[in-house]
């Protein structure tokens, strides 16, 4: 593969218009959008180079993506202002980057650090009321087992309560909407879908968001403790 010179990490947004395009459709068009910009983008060696550009989720089919992360590895330097204006120049309001900055190469892969997602979730069919007592219910609990059913997938079984950091409720107009802190780690992530079926088994939901995801920022003291069980 062809040597990196640079990390780059942005946050972009996927929009309303694009939201029902895949993940490989979604990585194609960055891939396109780095290339027509004149960036000199990474490419692994074989048979069939592939773009160096990373994701820290796929966002599912259908949601909307308002703080995505991505990474691009460079083979040249860049300005990040260069980055970023030339990629704008190359893109849409439906996937533009909001935000870059350069991280060190030697950083873990970026899957392995994501932690949380963050999600907000407009109820129909539920009175704001309803979601305020579910909603203190749920989070009265120690545990909340919950048993996921998947299509030709042998069931997954798992506690509910420990993937949700964070649970609030709103009144938006007279419905109920809410915000979730979900795990999305590499142990455990928990689908918003999961949560509403849990929670309002009669709800519907005509859009997910995704509003953020959330990094566990690595540090020597961090990995200290985890190898060892205490800091240096």
């Amino acid at each position: 593969m062809s040597e990196a010179r640079q990390r780059i990490r942005a946050r972009f947004r996927k929009g309303e218009r694009v939201r029902h395009i895949s993940h490989l459709d979604v990585l194609r068009y960055w891939e396109r959008a780095i290339r027509r910009a004149g960036l000199p983008l990474c490419y692994s060696q074989g048979f069939t180079p592939h773009p160096r550009i990373a994701f820290a989720a796929p966002l599912p089919l259908g949601f909307i993506g308002e703080g995505e992360i991505m990474e691009v590895l460079l083979e040249e330097r860049v300005p990040l202002d260069r980055f970023a204006a030339d990629l704008s120049t190359q893109s849409t309001p439906d996937l533009e980057v909001r935000e870059a900055f350069e991280v060190a190469l030697g950083l873990p892969a970026l899957p392995t650090l994501l932690r949380w997602a963050d999600y907000r979730i407009a109820l129909e069919g539920v009175t704001p009321e309803h979601a305020v007592e579910s909603v203190n219910a749920f989070l009265a609990t120690e545990t909340f087992p919950w048993r996921q059913e998947r299509e030709g997938k042998k069931a997954r079984e798992y506690d509910l309560r420990t993937g949700v950091a964070s649970l609030i409720t709103e009144d938006v107009d007279g419905a109920a909407a809410l915000d979730a802190r979900l795990s999305c780690g590499q142990e455990l992530t928990v689908r918003p879908e999961q949560l509403v079926a849990a929670l309002f088994p009669t709800a519907t939901v005509d859009r997910y968001v995704r509003a953020g995801l959330v990094l566990e920022e690595p540090s020597a003291a961090l990995q200290a403790w985890r190898e060892k069980g205490q800091y240096e």
